[in-house]
C-alpha cells in the first residue's frame, strides 16, 4: 500500500474521454467529455473531474447539480465553472460514470 500523503500516479488514474449525455434540470444535453478519476487515500472515495466540451445554455451554472451518463453508467455531478475556451468544468465522487 502506499503512504496516505502519496499522489495517485498517472498510471493509477483512469481516464474516459468519449459521448456523454449530461441532464441538468429536466434536459439533457448530448456533449463530448474528458474524464480522470482516482481513489482518494486520505477519505477513501473516489473522485473524478473533467471538462464538458458541446453546446449547452450558459444558466447551467446557475444549477450546478446534473447527472452525468456514460455508456448506461449514470453518476451524480457538479459543474463548476466556464473556462475561457468556452468548456465546463465537472466533477463527482463516488462511483464515476466511466470506468
Amino acid at each position: 500500500a502506499r503512504p496516505a500523503d502519496d499522489v495517485a500516479t498517472a498510471e493509477e488514474r483512469e481516464l474516459y474521454d468519449g459521448p456523454a449525455v449530461l441532464r441538468v434540470g429536466d434536459v439533457d444535453h448530448t456533449v463530448r467529455v474528458r474524464l480522470i478519476g482516482h481513489l482518494e487515500p486520505i477519505d477513501g472515495q473516489y473522485h473524478w473531474q473533467g471538462a464538458i466540451f458541446g453546446e449547452i445554455a450558459d444558466d447551467v451554472l446557475k444549477r450546478p447539480l446534473a447527472t452525468l451518463t456514460v455508456e448506461g453508467r449514470t453518476a451524480q455531478a457538479r459543474i463548476t465553472e466556464r473556462t475561457p475556451q468556452g468548456n465546463y468544468g465537472v466533477v463527482g465522487v463516488g462511483t464515476p460514470p466511466f470506468g
